[in-house]
């Protein structure tokens, strides 16, 4: 299967308008179009996902939907994929999708490297906001992953 890995793109910070808190930010404008703008380029791929799982997150959904509407394919929310989540909570995710041959996930760093990092064998693979990872996935373990590709984000709006 291949899998493929996503940060979500820039967020306001944790001000004012967001009560100090984490979890309520969203993209910003600029966010917003460089993510249209990626997610031209991960068309330009060709990549076919059943699906795009993600965290509950606004900056993630938000991400997520950008993506899964330019390439025509499901948002499906997953608690599991909040800040802090591990290689099992993606391993359980993905599990729904026996018969996928490739998922997209968009999630959060500095989990996003450490989840490739447990699915390659070893190596930190540094994920900017809006980058994205793609791995083919022979085993559903650790271990079990091999790093096909990593799209920064600045060469995913250069596809475009």
């Amino acid at each position: 299967m291949q899998l493929a890995l996503i940060r979500h793109g820039i967020a306001e910070d944790a001000g004012p308008a967001t009560g100090y808190r984490d979890e309520p930010r969203r993209l910003t404008e600029e966010g917003i179009a460089r993510m249209q703008r990626a997610a031209e380029g991960i068309a330009r791929l060709e990549m076919t996902p059943q699906a795009i799982l993600c965290s509950p997150l606004p900056r993630c959904e938000q991400t997520a939907h950008i993506i899964g509407e330019r390439l025509e394919v499901p948002v499906v929310t997953q608690e599991s994929f909040r800040p802090g989540a591990r290689v099992d909570d993606l391993l359980a995710a993905i599990a729904a999708f026996p018969d996928a041959d490739c998922l997209m996930v968009c999630g959060h760093q500095p989990d996003l490297s450490m989840i490739t990092s447990e699915l390659i064998g070893g190596g930190l693979v540094e994920f900017r906001k809006g980058s994205m990872a793609v791995l083919e996935l022979h085993r559903r373990a650790p271990g079990g992953a091999v790093l096909e590709a990593l799209h920064p984000p600045k060469a995913l709006r250069a596809l475009a």
